[in-house]
């Protein structure tokens, strides 16, 4: 299972790095990601709800982050149709994510060997992450693209891509 960790809460400019555990098919352990900068973003404390989202403005497809799709929360299927959020109480939660990673942003053979790998993997092609929800925020879900990852070994083992928060904002519950 992988864990996000928030690096940076910076509108817009905010990103994560979800750090993989230990496993047989995983590579080894992303460096300890330093602590959050003290003008984190912060939601209402006395909320009681927050929300997940891939829908929220424009993805940064600049920086390698692509549209994901949450196929699960806790393991509990989501809709089979977009929906613009999904509300949360606070907490960790384990989120079930997919990639939706634009083709043309890949070179040809990476691309035939991810939709190689994702025809034989399936299930395997998705990756389950942890994130503890803080509340009264909305997190912004995408998918970071991991350009020294698109080798064949890397592509087999689901690498090339990792979750990511890339914005975080206060949201009241409704």
């Amino acid at each position: 299972m992988w864990r996000i960790t928030l690096l940076s809460t910076v509108l817009f400019a905010s990103a994560a790095i979800a750090a993989p555990q230990a496993g047989p098919t995983q590579a080894p352990p992303a460096p300890a990601a330093p602590a959050p900068p003290s003008d984190a973003v912060a939601g209402d404390p006395s909320s009681t709800c927050s929300y997940l989202t891939v829908n929220q403005g424009e993805i940064p497809e600049s920086r390698d982050i692509f549209d994901a799709v949450i196929t699960q929360i806790d393991g509990k299927s989501t809709p089979l149709s977009r929906t613009n959020r999904y509300r949360v109480e606070p907490g960790p939660h384990v989120l079930t994510l997919a990639d939706r990673i634009d083709p043309k942003r890949v070179p040809a053979a990476a691309d035939n060997q991810i939709s190689k790998m994702k025809r034989l993997e399936q299930q395997r092609a998705y990756k389950k992450v942890e994130l503890d929800i803080q509340p009264g925020l909305t997190y912004a879900i995408g998918a970071k693209l991991l350009r020294d990852k698109l080798d064949v070994d890397s592509i087999r083992d689901n690498a090339y891509w990792e979750p990511v928060v890339w914005d975080m904002r206060p949201t009241p519950c409704k």
